[in-house]
């Protein structure tokens, strides 16, 4: 039952009431979670607007107020706090024009900061019945804590105290012609907002939290509109309150206009920048950072190459930092193997990689691969000996010339994402990394793609399917890896083997999935075959499809850990509270095109295009991007490099049906080269 009601003018013809009753209150709990005060607002149109023919509004950024004694305000912008806050209620009167709605204001019942600016369409961009999410928080913004009296606090007092609100779909009508809100909703709402997204002041002078400055160290090749990492950290640094010092070499994309506005300033690296650094790299960027003579909380780098050095340089300037020597082994896959007691040989020419085989007659299958390397550009497995010179060959076009080689691990291959903070593992994930070209398991492969042999991902699912005695496994034994590394803090994004696993991918009404593979078990039980670890955030678009699985952004942690605010880090490593929200299965889209084309990518938007013609698809698919655009080269697939033109993130509660739909959705894309 509605305790106030008021009514609604804005343009020329909408007349809404809104009416709203006793608020609910969603408890925290003892681990810090953060309660809210929320108001469910009902709008409903009204069918005449002549008795308040004689109001006027004026322009499409004020509306009328009317209360129920019937006298008016008008209001603006300024009334609800803030632009965010006044576009969300007008979205909600425009949704009014075709039927009741109801809205959902969120207002924190803790005193202090609030954890990132997005939180709330983070959580719940993908609950249940969620039509639109808004938040009307800026960053560091502090939230009193207080409730609100509802029954006498006004619309614009009701917004100007929230945090954010929450458009719902068009639901059934209930009692007395309201729309409801649905039990499933509900049961959502807590699930993804019981979490710490405020964050109590610390004991001091002041109750505001500081904006931190971190210096970024190399940008993504690609700009942010076409798919680079960068979008993620510029989003996340705004979200959260830091400003974003740039080192790069000049004459890249973050010089153009329309990118000068997500950074504080670009110090343009010298003659001194290479890729891999040279010895002399980290003394240049503490120079730089020096003469730039503003305060700064943390220095970081998301590229493997330049890990180490910008771990070198951050102990020299007295930031936050984990040891180099753990970097400089952690990249360095031959280094990785010899560190986790395998049997693995280095060089950098075919005739070392035959006498290694020779002398120490290693078994085929093996698997070389750059000693440093990303997107598994360059990885081959090969057969027998005639393999072992095209293999270095290939490896010789990626930028890191020298070779690691040992036994390949047949297992299922997983990736593993960690959060660590001081030692704790605060949040593990693991997926489902299926078969590639190389494991010979991909079904529907080109003969190109087929004969090279690359390990470029197919299908990557999220979370495994593996048994929980290998997953349990798996989160043991690479957070031990991870410590022995020498590392204490950090996201470590690790691909493994799951060695004599208790399963194996198999054909199964056209499609693969994981199933016993019914063999006498083995002597020793399954063990982790770590390929390599990664310390930084998951790439290939891989952070976005957590953030939808988990409700976790990645590069949100990575920017809190660089500036040493470990309050947010443990706040934003929380999942949501029933853990994985569904399946979820990221498609990738590798260009795949006959040897005798030039190689130019000859679509337009091939996502955009999938959608509109398969809407049944669009339905079970949240996130994608188009990586190529008409005109571009991509490289063959014999070139081992990395040729991916395209992702879709597909989702279902069923993880059979997000797998058809993602087999589905590969099966229908098009696209051409000439």
């Amino acid at each position: 039952m509605a305790d106030k009601e008021v009514t609604i003018i804005w343009g020329r013809s909408v007349t809404v009431g809104c009416s709203w009753g006793a608020s609910q209150v969603i408890r925290g709990d003892s681990v810090g979670n953060t309660s809210s005060q929320v108001i469910d607002l009902f709008f409903t149109k009204k069918q005449t607007f002549s008795d308040h023919a004689n109001l006027k509004v004026h322009g499409d950024d004020t509306i009328l107020i009317l209360n129920d004694d019937g006298k008016s305000q008008s209001t603006n912008i300024g009334a609800f706090g803030s632009q965010e806050a006044f576009q969300f209620l007008l979205s909600c009167l425009r949704a009014t024009e075709s039927g009741n709605r109801v809205a959902r204001l969120i207002i924190p019942l803790q005193e202090g900061t609030i954890v990132r600016s997005d939180i709330i369409p983070l959580r719940l961009k993908d609950a249940f019945a969620v039509d639109q999410v808004t938040s009307f928080a800026a960053p560091l913004q502090f939230f009193s804590g207080h409730p609100m009296h509802v029954r006498s606090a006004s619309l614009p007092e009701l917004f100007r105290a929230s945090a954010g609100g929450i458009l719902l779909q068009p639901s059934e009508l209930t009692i007395n012609n309201q729309p409801g809100v649905p039990q499933a909703f509900e049961a959502d709402f807590e699930n993804k907002m019981l979490t710490p997204w405020i964050i109590p002041p610390r004991p001091g002078p002041g109750l505001a939290a500081r904006r931190k400055r971190l210096v970024v160290v190399g940008c993504s090749a690609r700009e942010p509109s076409a798919g680079g990492w960068m979008a993620y950290v510029f989003g996340a640094a705004q979200a959260l309150g830091i400003d974003l010092v740039i080192i790069e070499r000049p004459g890249g994309w973050f010089e153009r206009p329309e990118f000068a506005h997500l950074y504080e300033t670009l110090l343009p690296a010298g003659p001194w920048w290479s890729n891999p650094p040279g010895d002399d790299m980290a003394g240049h960027i503490v120079d730089l950072v020096r003469a730039y003579g503003r305060r700064v909380d943390g220095i970081v780098a998301f590229l493997e190459p330049f890990l180490a050095t910008v771990s070198r340089a951050a102990q020299q300037l007295g930031l936050p930092c984990q040891p180099a020597t753990s970097y400089e082994t952690a990249t360095d896959k031959y280094a990785l193997g010899i560190f986790e007691g395998r049997k693995a040989f280095s060089g950098s020419t075919a005739e070392e990689a035959l006498r290694f085989a020779s002398d120490e007659n290693l078994a085929f299958p093996l698997i070389l691969k750059p000693r440093l390397g990303l997107n598994s550009e360059g990885v081959v497995r090969v057969n027998d000996a005639a393999g072992i010179g095209p293999a270095v060959d290939m490896i010789q076009k990626t930028f890191y010339k020298s070779f690691t080689m040992e036994r390949y691990c047949a297992g299922p291959e997983v990736d593993v994402n960690v959060v660590l903070l001081d030692g704790e593992v605060l949040f593990c994930e693991i997926a489902d990394d299926f078969p590639k070209p190389g494991d010979c398991g991909e079904r529907g492969a080109s003969t190109a793609a087929a004969q090279v042999g690359n390990f470029l991902e197919t299908y990557i699912v999220y979370p495994s399917a593996l048994p929980a005695a290998e997953l349990e496994m798996l989160r043991d034994s690479i957070s031990r890896t991870i410590k022995r590394l020498g590392f204490s803090s950090g996201i470590m994004h690790v691909e493994a083997r799951v060695d004599r696993s208790s399963v194996e991918y198999r054909s199964s009404g056209g499609m693969l999935e994981l199933a016993p593979h019914g063999r006498e078990v083995a002597a020793e039980p399954p063990t982790p075959w770590v390929l390599e670890i990664n310390p930084r955030p998951p790439g290939l678009t891989a952070s976005r499809i957590i953030e939808s699985v988990y409700g976790i952004d990645y590069f949100g942690v990575a920017l809190a850990l660089a500036v040493d605010d470990k309050d947010r880090v443990r706040a934003l490593s929380r999942p949501f509270l029933n853990g994985a929200q569904y399946t979820g299965v990221m498609a990738l889209i590798r260009a795949d095109f006959d040897e005798t084309c030039e190689g130019i990518f000859d679509s337009d938007d091939i996502c955009e295009e999938l959608l509109a013609r398969r809407p049944d698809l669009a339905q079970h698919i949240n996130r994608y991007s188009c990586l190529a655009k008409r005109g571009q080269k991509i490289p063959h697939p014999s070139s081992g490099a990395n040729t991916f033109i395209a992702y879709f993130n597909v989702f279902s509660k069923s993880r059979r049906e997000a797998l058809e739909v993602a087999v589905e959705v590969k099966r229908e894309v098009r696209y051409s080269f000439h």
